[in-house]
């Protein structure tokens, strides 16, 4: 009984739209692997990075299921001064290509970086030679990448964070962005030598426009004291050409005055929360007062 209505015209019709369903799904995930096999990685990257005068180099590149390309050992260069510099290096970085990448032809990509520790995850879009990038930072650690060093400082502890930015060519006026900061356990060294202030925990946010960043409400809570910044860093084409316009107010715990009491003697003024501080001048050789 079964077989006979297994052998009906309808019940073959069933079967034979099954099996070309089944085909039809094969058929996508085939298509969609040799898409993401074959997605040309590497001049996505370079096509992206080259108007900024930065490339992307890597020691081995492999797939990553289900989507995209794993990479060993990379570094990413800048060409601006002829000596091909590492800006930023990192053991691994999983790159994976958006849709409208694929289907649309505009370029886009996912990327997830293991960074001085913690973790980047960011998305880049390039549509009529804007790029537009979204991204995250989980627990960096800034002892890794010494990101103050060229200031003579020397700054611990994580940073996490979440930003966006419009990239429109080299230049940095060309350009904006901002980062909300959450960071964690700092702490910072005026040189090496120098005892190290402790500050804790830090919340704030950091905009780019118009060549300026602005840093509004930085707060940092700690063992050693509190700390409050706003203000404007204006870059120019090097640091040297760059200016300071910043107010802060410092208020040093107990733990604080043991241990920096002298220093907080040579400030201009004793430190308060209602009594402010000013930053100003070049850059690398501001002036308090």
């Amino acid at each position: 009984m079964n077989e006979a209505a297994d052998s009906t015209p309808q019940a073959r019709w069933l079967r034979g739209r099954r099996a070309l369903i089944g085909y039809a799904v094969l058929g996508a995930v085939v298509f969609v692997t040799f898409l993401v096999a074959n997605f040309p990685y590497s001049d996505t990257v370079t096509t992206m990075l080259a108007p900024y005068q930065l490339k992307l180099v890597c020691d081995d590149q492999r797939l990553s299921p289900p989507i995209g390309a794993e990479l060993r050992g990379v570094r990413l260069i800048s060409t601006a001064g002829g000596d091909d510099e590492a800006v930023l290096d990192s053991p691994a970085v999983t790159l994976a290509p958006t849709l409208a990448s694929l289907f649309l032809g505009r370029p886009g990509l996912h990327v997830r970086a293991d960074l001085y520790g913690g973790m980047v995850k960011a998305t880049i879009g390039q549509r009529a030679g804007v790029t537009n990038l979204s991204f995250t930072l989980d627990a960096l650690d800034l002892a890794d990448g010494r990101p103050l060093r060229r200031f003579g400082a020397v700054i611990d502890g994580r940073l996490s964070g979440i930003g966006s930015a419009i990239i429109a060519g080299p230049n940095i006026p060309d350009n904006s962005g901002r980062l909300t900061l959450d960071g964690r356990d700092l702490s910072l060294a005026i040189a090496d030598g120098f005892p190290a202030v402790h500050l804790g925990t830090l919340t704030g946010l950091v905009q780019l426009a118009a060549g300026a960043l602005r840093l509004d409400g930085l707060e940092t809570h700690g063992a050693d004291l509190d700390l409050k910044v706003n203000g404007t860093i204006q870059l120019g084409a090097t640091l040297d050409d760059s200016t300071i316009d910043l107010t802060f107010s410092l208020a040093p715990t107990q733990s604080g005055r043991d241990h920096f009491g002298f220093f907080l003697r040579m400030l201009p003024h004793p430190p308060g929360p209602n009594a402010p501080y000013t930053l100003q001048g070049d850059l690398l050789a501001p002036s308090l007062s």
